[in-house]
């Protein structure tokens, strides 16, 4: 036992060191150097206490929107579907789950390996790894706070999900993905539940031959509000902005003296655009710190399956989409965009008890594969009608994700048509026998 709880202690909750050592351990199997598995210990190590820096400054910076707008409307909440980068933060900011989310993590993708190889129908290798540690913190946060499980009940809940997840919904989308990359890579992301569904409503808007995105000429600028990075610092923002304009121009008198009291000397208008700003600034360095763990973290796992399963194909991140459609990509980011926003007018209109606003930041990344494979199967017309309706059912699903996990007061959800829509489902089914 005197064993067991210095491990706890020493190892297995300091989560940066257990991540470092998992990478050293990772590395040594592929036989690299000395100093390659130092700069590894090291990279993965100090990429977590970053990411960890990021993560400590968005809960307050997020909750802005949600405190000004629940006296402003009279709604129960308000929110704003931001990264589900802020999820990983949250569920490693919960003491007794912490040390449990990186084993649950690393557990999940390895039994998730193990799959691949051994059942044949299954091809696709999910490697977007923060998407995995994502929804496993998630779920862990759901099943903790609000069904109560703990120990073993609790790990298997919340791994066996994730798993769920990364291993099946590839598939709903292999196809597809094979024919728009000729066979190339396939879609591991928030991404595939999305993408599944525009692909049979798409040949019913045009001819794929004769409309195709592709042979289309865009504005220079549309192609400049597609950068991934730039999106998130121009569109938190503009959201600020829409809620500041809310607030001073329908707002009660207890959320206008709010907004005052929080901006002190400072003009309310430029509070907001400045929270805004520092909100943006403290997810690149969530993101930032994340990816530098994860570019640790990856190659040390991919090596060892590229040897253990030769035949799969890798599930990667949806934004490597755009190379293959990009002007199918910034068309379906438009109508994706203007479902969003229409889905927080309607809100407003019809004075829905949750508000959600509308998510410009992750409309990019949502669009790629779900432009991609609908302009191969309708063309450029079936871009638009598959990014309106996906704009609308993902803004609304994370008015159901905030609800369904509880965290209606922080104002917040997962920022993805299936990051929202999957963990709610999951989340309602299991209220049920609560």
């Amino acid at each position: 036992m005197l064993i067991l709880n210095w491990l706890k202690d020493n190892l297995f909750s300091q989560t940066a060191l257990f991540l470092g050592l998992i990478v050293a351990v990772g590395l040594m199997l592929q036989k690299k150097s000395i100093g390659d598995i130092l700069k590894g210990f090291i990279s993965a190590t100090l990429g977590y206490y970053i990411f960890n820096t990021g993560a400590g400054s968005i809960g307050g910076l997020a909750m802005v929107m949600g405190n000004l707008l629940r006296p402003t409307l009279h709604v129960e909440a308000g929110v704003n579907p931001f990264s589900s980068q802020t999820f990983i933060g949250l569920g490693y900011a919960i003491e007794y789950i912490a040390p449990r989310i990186t084993i649950c993590f690393i557990t999940t993708w390895t039994v998730h390996l193990l799959l691949v190889k051994f059942i044949k129908p299954l091809k696709v290798v999910y490697l977007t790894m923060h998407n995995i540690l994502s929804f496993t913190a998630t779920f862990y946060m759901f099943f903790y706070t609000i069904m109560g499980y703990e120990g073993i009940v609790l790990d298997m809940l919340a791994g066996g999900c994730t798993l769920l997840y990364i291993t099946l919904t590839p598939m709903l989308v292999y196809k597809d993905c094979m024919d728009v990359t000729g066979g190339g890579f396939a879609l591991g992301h928030f991404n595939q539940l999305g993408a599944w569904i525009a692909g049979p409503i798409a040949p019913f808007f045009g001819n794929p031959e004769k409309e195709n995105a592709e042979s289309m000429s865009l504005p220079g600028w549309l192609r400049s509000i597609s950068d991934g990075g730039l999106s998130i610092a121009v569109s938190l923002p503009v959201a600020y902005i829409f809620v500041w304009a809310v607030v001073v121009l329908v707002g009660s008198e207890e959320a206008i003296e709010l907004l005052r009291q929080n901006a002190g000397s400072t003009n309310t208008f430029l509070y907001m655009v400045l929270t805004a700003l520092q909100l943006a600034a403290a997810i690149y360095i969530l993101l930032y710190g994340l990816r530098m763990f994860l570019g640790e973290l990856l190659p040390a796992f991919q090596g060892i399956s590229e040897k253990f399963i030769p035949d799969a194909i890798p599930g990667i991140d949806t934004v490597a989409f755009y190379a293959v459609s990009p002007n199918a990509v910034v068309i379906t980011m438009i109508a994706y965009m203007a479902g969003a926003v229409l889905t927080t007018i309607v809100c407003m209109i019809v004075h829905t008890p949750v508000l959600v606003i509308f998510q410009l930041a992750s409309a990019f990344s949502e669009s790629c594969a779900i432009g991609a494979i609908a302009n191969r199967r309708g063309g450029w017309k079936a871009c638009i009608a598959a990014g309106l309706l996906e704009g609308i059912i993902a803004t609304v699903a994370a008015g159901f994700f905030a609800s369904g996990l509880g965290i209606l007061d922080q104002g917040i959800a997962q920022a993805n048509f299936d990051s929202c829509a999957f963990p709610a489902l999951i989340f309602y089914l299991f209220r049920l026998f609560r």
